[in-house]
């Protein structure tokens, strides 16, 4: 007799469909609240592309109160825009929460801003498979370097 514990939670025996929280496979495509987690996958990087470029060119300095309450928000059209390139994904916005806090947090783990793309940018990330509490997602770079959740609006204000 097989295990009741032998297959994941929402296991189907022909593999088309399992869901588990928010996210959910479908003939071996995973979706994430309907999204396709290769597209999420891309925005992400994108976005991380555009916010540590913007940072590059801003001159560093000491971090201040306020810029922990900074939030920036930028739409990424797929054609692109005079300051966001053109992408094959749908349309999205990406918000970056207190970028020149996280750039001093990782000025003084010493991540080098290239190092820090080349790890985050030139390889698709990696989907960790169980989805936190909150129905968060996590990622991991392909050189186990960093791993990111993504957060809903409520964590992060």
């Amino acid at each position: 007799m097989e295990s009741v514990f032998s297959k994941p939670p929402g296991y189907f025996p022909d593999g088309s469909k399992q869901k588990l929280g928010y996210r959910k496979v479908e003939h071996g495509v995973v979706f994430y609240k309907n999204i396709e987690s290769a597209q999420i996958i891309g925005s992400i990087q994108i976005g991380i592309q555009h916010s540590i470029g913007s940072l590059a060119s801003k001159p560093e300095r000491d971090v201040l109160f306020n810029d922990f309450n900074r939030v920036e928000a930028v739409s990424f059209p797929g054609a692109g825009s005079h300051t966001t390139p053109g992408h094959v994904f749908d349309d999205f916005t990406f918000t970056t929460y207190t970028p020149n806090a996280f750039r001093h947090f990782r000025d003084l783990f010493g991540i080098q801003p290239d190092d820090y793309m080349l790890s985050m940018c030139t390889k698709p990330l990696i989907e960790l498979s169980n989805p936190g509490a909150s129905g968060s997602m996590f990622f991991r770079t392909h050189d186990d370097r960093f791993i990111l959740k993504t957060v809903e609006k409520n964590e992060c204000t």
